[in-house]
């Protein structure tokens, strides 16, 4: 095999990560804005918002983190509201319900996660007791 091969696989592996990352976020952010009621909604207006809510909370992020505990907290509370800002003009929608979809879309991947997590339990638990 081909040493070179590897090292070309893990700029494809890292790109293809960060689209996975893109579009995973986009539809958790789409269902939070559908159970906050926002109208205007499209996957588009998902990964833009993605895109810049997330380059604007990053230059929040790296503002406030200079200052360890406070900063920490603070640069969090903002980003979230300078994502919900952003969203605010992507989406046409209030503040509010900006806000709340990107809560719900920061909620929503943990969720779901621990519900795959026991249900595989579950299923596991079922499993062991059928053959046991």
């Amino acid at each position: 095999m081909n040493p070179v091969l590897p090292l070309l696989a893990l700029p494809i592996v890292a790109i293809a990560a960060v689209l996975l990352w893109l579009f995973l976020s986009a539809a958790f952010l789409l269902w939070g804005a559908r159970l906050a009621g926002i109208g205007r909604r499209s996957f588009g207006r998902a990964i833009g918002t993605i895109l810049l809510g997330g380059l604007a909370w990053g230059i929040v992020l790296v503002v406030f983190n200079a200052s360890p505990l406070v900063g920490t907290g603070l640069g969090l509370l903002l980003g979230f509201c300078v994502s919900a800002v952003v969203m605010m003009s992507i989406f046409d929608t209030t503040f509010g319900k900006a806000l709340a979809a990107n809560i719900l879309a920061w909620l929503l991947p943990p969720l779901v996660a621990i519900g795959l997590a026991l249900l595989g339990f579950a299923l596991f638990g079922v499993l062991f007791a059928l053959a046991g």
